[in-house]
């Protein structure tokens, strides 16, 4: 028999809610997914520890505002985890329709895809539980948007499940999601493809264009 697992999934963005021509052209959800969050987690911490010996102030890692030889030691990190999956979802704005130029919109439309992806990925395992953790950045009103279209798609699986929305600094995993969504914008919105192309070296997350096939109406 099978053992039953309880899978993980952590989720956060890069790129802005500003619809206008002076917000980002590209929004990125970047996801890590595992059965064994502590691993992940623990080699993160390790080089934390590390860089605390060695006279770094890194009270957590945030990838838009580490220095670059702090970067220079996380990558290497991300590219020796074992135990999870990446993947991002991206696309350009301005292929969003207009119904869902919101927060709430944009971050349901990535989100569900972002969950029912990685369910896919883990449907040879027995699952027991499902946790997933987005970043805490949406109002608590557009978070009610947001569950409406979440909670449907977890529900259907008739696995039980928990959804919590926390500060992506507090979560060590989720950590490893904001470097991996950074990564890839950073190469959508300036053209800079050094850090993706490092972590496409071993950890070679999935990718997937939301727009690929232009306009986007519905969730």
């Amino acid at each position: 028999m099978t053992a039953s697992s309880d899978l993980y999934i952590f989720i956060d963005e890069s790129g802005n809610f500003d619809f206008t021509s002076k917000g980002t052209s590209h929004f990125v959800l970047g996801g890590v997914a595992t059965l064994n969050p502590t691993a992940s987690a623990k080699e993160l911490i390790s080089l934390k520890y590390r860089l605390l010996r060695d006279g770094n102030d890194v009270p957590e890692f945030h990838a838009s505002e580490d220095k670059q030889a702090i970067r220079n030691q996380v990558f290497p990190v991300l590219n020796s985890m074992n135990e999870i999956q990446a993947h991002v979802i991206y696309g350009d704005k301005h292929y969003l329709a207009t119904n869902l130029q919101n927060p709430g919109g944009i971050y349901s439309l990535y989100g569900k895809a972002m969950v029912k992806y990685f369910i896919q990925v883990y449907s040879g395992h027995s699952l027991s539980s499902i946790t997933v953790v987005f970043d805490r950045t949406l109002t608590k009103k557009r978070r009610g948007q947001f569950e409406g279209v979440i909670k449907p798609e977890l529900k259907s699986l008739n696995v039980p499940f928990n959804l919590y929305f926390h500060p992506m600094s507090t979560e060590d995993n989720g950590q490893v999601a904001d470097y991996i969504s950074w990564a890839k914008y950073v190469e959508l919105e300036r053209k800079e493809s050094r850090p993706w192309g490092s972590l496409m070296t071993k950890l070679q997350p999935t990718e997937f264009n939301i727009f690929r096939n232009g306009y986007q109406k519905y969730y």
